[in-house]
């Protein structure tokens, strides 16, 4: 899942709204360019310089924090993303379902699963896409959370896109088809977003075998995801920070 936080006509699409200028919507949508390059600490200080800014409003500042926060996991400066989410989700805003759901995600990925299944619960309850389904259940599993309620990846995927990717990796996960053909999936559709696919099938068919104890099987799969995904992907910082969880 690369990050969302695209220019829009010049614009950030989460930052728009009641910003009072356009100068911390520029350096946020800069500070995301800088992590698809890989460039993290010059998107942490291009975050910062938005957040500082006093341009944005709430709902921009949320996002920014959460994004910051997940920009410092991928240096490995854990605390510094701990601080960054709890702000974004302190704000309680309308951003709410996505700091909440990011937080939820790192929590996981650290070793934290029941507070991350806390997370994305409260996630889930305002809204639900597939990624966040998909966290949601396996933090679950990793926590030994029953995932049987209305928020459950079953109930989820019934308002879920399954004919279109990620659905072969809700159905693996669901157990209703095998880890191959989660591989074999990704090979197919748009070329362009081939990288991503293989990217998704290593680390969530390795987060399936963490959730039920086969350290063994996962590693290898995200040593591969922490190299080859995309620099501004969840998946890679999840990857790596599951390998230094690991160690």
């Amino acid at each position: 899942m690369r990050w969302v936080l695209a220019p829009v006509a010049g614009l950030s699409a989460m930052m728009i709204a009641g910003a009072a200028s356009a100068d911390g919507i520029e350096d946020a949508n800069n500070a995301v360019r800088a992590a698809q390059a890989g460039n993290y600490d010059q998107a942490i200080d291009l975050f910062t310089q938005a957040i500082n800014s006093d341009e944005l409003n709430l709902t921009g500042r949320a996002q920014a924090y959460a994004y910051r926060g997940i920009a410092r996991a991928a240096t490995s400066d854990y605390v510094g993303a701990k601080e960054d989410l709890d702000l974004a989700v302190a704000l309680d805003t309308e951003y709410n379902p996505e700091a909440y759901a990011y937080r939820g995600y790192f929590e996981m990925v650290t070793g934290e699963a029941a507070k991350g299944a806390a997370d994305l619960e409260k996630s889930a309850r305002f809204k639900v896409w597939s990624y966040q389904a998909m966290w949601l259940a396996l933090a679950r599993a990793k926590a030994h959370v029953p995932d049987t309620d209305d928020i459950s990846l079953k109930m989820n995927s019934e308002m879920l896109k399954m004919d279109q990717w990620p659905g072969p990796v809700v159905k693996f996960l669901l157990g209703e088809a095998p880890a191959s053909s989660v591989a074999s999936a990704a090979e197919a559709g748009d070329p362009s977003r081939l990288k991503e696919r293989t990217c998704d099938a290593d680390f969530y068919v390795a987060e399936s075998h963490l959730a039920h104890g086969d350290a063994v099987a996962a590693k290898p799969l995200l040593t591969r995801a922490a190299a080859d995904c995309p620099f501004a992907s969840f998946e890679r910082m999840g990857a790596t920070a599951e390998l230094t969880r690991l160690k």
